[in-house]
């Protein structure tokens, strides 16, 4: 977890100067000295890449956005928490079944097929990505490859080549997808 007790002091504080730029050295670090980041000051808000000088300037000018509290964007992970109240298959399901109903073609005689699309998925997600693999589902093994395009700006090309190489490289069978589209 990344030290961010100085994102609240006054920004001309000498704790604040030292914290912002113990942020820039770990973040580069975190991220494989990239020569651009995603800039997380208030004006910026993650959504442009700047050079690491200028992130610096803009964290003491502007300070950092507040409601950027996981900093997963300058590589601090992501700890799911067990009493976060995530949404649950449950309320996943209900979700789905809400915007079937939005459907003018929705038919309450099509809720079972539903249920049981809705189940295959979930089984589906929830697989191993190959078998005796217990670290990673089908679904959490693409959140972090799509997690990992995001924050190094690679192409749909470039994942796409990736996924195959990974997919070669896993033991037969897998369920890697192997393509973006």
């Amino acid at each position: 977890m990344m030290d961010k007790s100085w994102v609240h002091l006054n920004r001309v504080t000498d704790e604040y100067l030292v914290g912002a730029s113990n942020f820039i050295k770990i973040a580069a670090k975190n991220l494989g000295y990239p020569h651009k980041m995603l800039c997380p000051c208030k004006n910026c808000r993650n959504l442009s890449h700047q050079e690491m000088s200028i992130v610096y300037e803009h964290i003491v000018i502007n300070g950092v956005d507040p409601t950027y509290t996981i900093w997963f964007h300058h590589g601090e992970d992501i700890i799911e928490d067990e009493t976060d109240e995530s949404l649950n298959d449950g309320e996943a399901y209900d979700l789905y079944i809400t915007d079937y109903r939005h459907d003018e073609n929705f038919e309450e005689s099509a809720q079972p097929a539903l249920d049981d699309e809705w189940k295959q998925q979930v089984n589906d997600a929830n697989s191993h990505l190959y078998d005796g693999c217990t670290k990673y589902t089908k679904l959490s093994s693409i959140v972090a490859l799509y997690k990992r395009k995001t924050i190094h700006s690679w192409s749909d090309t470039s994942f796409n080549g990736l996924l195959e190489i990974i997919s070669d490289m896993l033991p037969s069978p897998n369920v890697l997808l192997k393509s973006v589209y």
